[in-house]
This record gives structure tokens, sequence and C-alpha cells, in this order.
């Protein structure tokens, strides 16, 4: 048996997002391993049948069945010759060219997997004791028991893995020139969808004004309220903010909405004369998605251009033909640029690529009421 050790918390509870991913790594361990149990620490005394334990560093970690696999065979082999009884992944964020880098799709993670197993030397990337941190480790049981009392276990490294970003926690700097330069102290934003609070406070501290978040994880939207003026619990299709704003901002929101359209036409209502709006959404036709379709593929992610939670998916068109119907004229849209590799940019013209889009990981959008 396998011992999973997944942090969990309220918030992740709470998340759909992390339940997918929870459910994607018990159906890869299960593939490896057979029987799995999931703990949320890593215990004293492993159960009698336990073969290894694999400790997560938070409920964010993707590692497939191939690096499992190869955790495992390096596991047993280290045993078998009296070794250390631990074996670390390598985090895909800190190694290769895809090194701080988003993870687009499932087949980005699994290629770069098969080039990083395919040429790794493990005997030459051990882990002293001193660095025993890894997002993912697989421990004998004694190794488990050791790591249990806080002690660093050196190993080797024997496998790849991936730590997506704190969905509810991350901070978007990168909106603040599409923000009406004129916000200050009489001003009021509203961030919808604001998860713990980091983009909503940082527009406050630039601009000195009244922010208000709307959030549907509870446990997110009580961390934001010691951060914003006021956070509204609840479904953003469903509750009333109660009062207008000079600005409202929404990123990687509409995919995630049934009906966006009615939403968007209710929250332009939200907004002060003169104000704006300014949203964020993935774009579909990005090469990622294009050259996995073209391969037969479409897998969903817990976060990216095809998270596990979208039922809405956009391209510039239809993006434009959105905001047409929904009676939105003065709109500017902006591409969020991504480098195109040279074996997509060598398509051939006969085949028509539109590789504005397919350099295209989103869209900022920005209305103006």
């Amino acid at each position: 048996m396998l011992l999973l050790v997944l942090p969990w918390d309220a918030e992740a509870e709470a998340s759909a997002e992390w339940w997918y991913l929870r459910r994607w790594l018990i159906g890869e361990a299960r593939t490896v391993f057979g029987e799995v149990e999931v703990v949320a620490e890593v215990p004293a005394d492993p159960p009698a049948h336990t073969e290894a334990t694999l400790v997560l560093r938070s409920c964010r970690v993707l590692i497939g069945r191939a690096s499992l696999r190869r955790m495992r065979e390096k596991l047993m082999a280290n045993s078998r010759d009296g070794g250390c009884g631990a074996v670390y992944a390598t985090d895909l964020t800190t190694t290769g060219p895809q090194a701080s880098s988003d993870l687009f799709t499932l087949a980005d993670f699994e290629q770069a997997e098969a080039v990083w197993l395919g040429g790794c030397d493990t005997e030459a990337s051990t882990l002293p004791a001193a660095e025993g941190v890894s997002p993912a480790a697989l421990l004998s049981p004694a190794a488990t028991a050791l790591c249990a009392s806080g002690e660093r276990i050196p190993g080797a490294r024997a496998g790849l893995c991936y730590e997506f970003i704190d969905y509810y926690g991350g901070e978007r700097a990168d909106v603040l020139p599409l923000l009406p330069p004129d916000l200050g102290a009489e001003s009021s934003v509203l961030e919808v969808g604001c998860g713990r609070g980091a983009t909503a406070a940082l527009i406050r501290e630039r601009f000195g004004c009244r922010t208000v978040g709307i959030e549907l994880n509870p446990e997110a939207a009580l961390a934001a309220e010691s951060r914003l003026d006021r956070v509204v619990r609840g479904d953003v299709q469903a509750v009333e903010p109660g009062e207008t704003f000079d600005a409202i901002v929404a990123f990687e929101l509409f995919e995630h909405l049934t009906d966006g359209q009615a939403f968007l036409e209710r929250a332009a209502g939200w907004l002060r004369p003169g104000g704006r709006m300014v949203f964020s959404v993935p774009n579909v036709g990005h090469y990622s998605v294009v050259e996995d379709l073209i391969a037969g593929r479409w897998d969903y992610v817990p976060m990216g251009l095809l998270c596990a939670t979208h039922v809405r998916f956009f391209t510039r068109r239809t993006l434009e033909d959105w905001l047409h119907a929904a009676g939105f004229d003065r709109y500017r849209i902006d591409a969020q640029v991504t480098p195109l590799p040279e074996r997509i940019d060598a398509l051939p013209d006969s085949l028509t690529p539109d590789r504005e889009s397919l350099t295209t990981a989103g869209f900022y959008v920005s209305i103006f009421v």
C-alpha cells in the first residue's frame, strides 16, 4: 500500500480545483502501487502493510505515474543495497527550459518529464540531508518514521513534479497599468473572485482607494476580510455588492461561470459613470491547446488554459462577439503573449494558421462605460 500524505485544509476542502487534482493523484498512484490511503500528516508509525509513503509539500503538487514508477524502482533498489530510504522529485518550475514557466497542458508536463527521466543521472543529483526538501518525496516505512520526527533524509532525485501557484493567494501586479490612473482616496474598486485578497490589497496600497471583494470559497473570503474594506461571500452569479464602484476587476473568472454574459451585463450596473471593468480570460486558441487537439488530446488540469472547472472557452473572435452581444462597444482587448515554438511557427501557410492567436495565452479586456 502507498500512504499518500496530502496537506488538506478547509480552503482546499472548498476548492473544486484541488479536489480534481486530489482525485487525479490518487488515480496515478493506484496505477503504480495499487492500494492508496490518504492522510494529512506524516505518521510516526506507518501501518504495517505500508510499502512506501509519498509526502507532498502542498495540495497543489502534480506528480504522475511515470515519475512515481521511477521513484519506486529507485527506492526498492536503494533498499536492496542497504542505502537511504528516500527518493525525491524535482520541481519542473526549477529545472530545465521550463523553469519558472507556466504549465499550459498536461502534455507539456509529460513531455518535460520524459526528457528529464531520460537524461537524469539520479546518482549525481543526490540530495544531502540538509537539502532534503522537495515538493514530493517517496519514503520507506523506516524513513517515514524519521521524517515524522523532523529528521531530513538524504536521497536521490528520480522523478519530476510540478507545484501549481497558490490559487487563492496570487497577486496580479500585471493588471495595475490597466486600471484608471485617477483612482484615489474617494474611489472604490471591486474584485470579483478576490481569493485571499492579495490583488485587491495591492490595488488599495497603490492607489489609496477603498477595496471590496466577492469570493466563493468561504475560507479564502475569511482571510480576505483582514486585508480589504469589505468582502461579500458567495457565488457572484447570485450575490449583490449593494454599492457602485469606479472600477471592477475579475481575473480568470468568466470561463468558470455558467452564464457569464448575464453576469457581465449585471456587473455593468455596479459601475459608476465613467467607470471601467478590467478582466482576463484564457485563449483556447493558444498553440499548446491546438497542438494537443492535433494529437487527439484535451486533458483537464487543476489550473491553466484547460482548468477542470472551465465551462466556457474563448478566442479573440468569440470574445468580441460575446462583448457585442452583451451590449458593449467601448472596450480594448490586449493579448498576453508567449513565445511560439519553432515547430509551431513552421506550420505551412496552406493551413492558414493565426500566429497571433497561437502565441496568445489569454486576453486582458477593458470595458469603458
